[in-house]
């Protein structure tokens, strides 16, 4: 059986999903890539058993799940979710959020209220930089327009710093989400494929270089220094943190916590 996946085209995903691509029609994995607000509608049509999404939805959604031991995270600096100012950080007014964003335009907010006192008067705009900028105090921006964003005479804040200042504990930006049904079998190929990027990360770094063009070896010091992939104790304790602080201040209306679905055992793990 193959099954589908939805997954943000950020350089950041490459990683878990190269594998995939690696093994072209030989996977037992086929790859959809859409931007994270548009992804949870593939799993809910059922046109994907699980989509590499935005944290938030998971939290917001009854009855979703996680696919154990993969994430998109953090520990510290971020560097492609950043806020953008052109006043000082106490004195944002108005804040334009990136439309293609579920997760980081929550945490923004929350960063904002936690750590310097400001609530924002916020707007859903599309990424762009220059125009987000004309409309309003401040921007977010995410992915590959976070990381390549110019900051030139602005204020910047890069919300993995700042959520470390706030928690001391990882930020999961984004991890394989799946509903109840979603196949033990499923997750262990996403762990699979994890643990392969892991392994052949200097190729999935060149090959992403290849495609992006970033400056110098950034992108191999982004997915080898700056981001994790992991999904431990510590990660799910920075998850129920962000969730209560999205309840506290109204980014969240109800509880809904993801259970987790793990691998099958190694015994029964299907080859890739």
């Amino acid at each position: 059986m193959q099954y589908v996946v939805g997954c943000v085209p950020y350089v950041n995903a490459k990683p878990l999903v190269s594998q995939f691509e690696h093994l072209k029609e030989l996977s037992p994995v086929k790859v959809l890539y859409q931007v994270p607000s548009k992804l949870p509608a593939m799993l809910d049509s059922g046109s994907a058993q699980a989509v590499l999404v935005s944290s938030f939805d998971a939290l917001k959604t009854k009855g979703r799940t996680i696919a154990a031991g993969c994430s998109i995270s953090t520990r510290g600096e971020a560097q492609s979710v950043r806020i953008f100012s052109k006043v000082p950080i106490e004195e944002i007014k108005t804040i334009a959020l990136d439309n293609s964003s579920l997760t980081s335009i929550q945490l923004a907010q929350i960063i904002l209220i936690e750590n310097y006192g400001v609530r924002a008067e916020a707007t859903l705009i599309g990424p762009n930089q220059n125009a987000m900028l004309k409309q309003r105090d401040a921007c977010v921006l995410i992915g590959d327009n976070g990381m390549t964003a110019d900051p030139d005479g602005l204020y910047v804040l890069d919300c993995g710093i700042e959520w470390r200042k706030l928690s001391n504990l990882p930020f999961v930006w984004a991890a394989w989400i799946g509903k109840k049904d979603m196949p033990e079998e499923l997750a262990q190929l996403l762990l699979n494929a994890k643990e392969w990027g892991q392994e052949h990360l200097k190729l999935v770094a060149d090959e992403a270089q290849r495609e992006v063009h970033w400056p110098g070896d950034s992108c191999k010091k982004y997915l080898t220094e700056i981001m994790n992939y992991d999904l431990t104790d510590e990660h799910m304790k920075g998850l129920k943190l962000f969730q209560e602080l999205s309840l506290k201040h109204g980014f969240l209306k109800e509880k809904h916590f993801p259970s987790l679905v793990n691998p099958q055992s190694p015994a029964a793990a299907v080859a890739v």
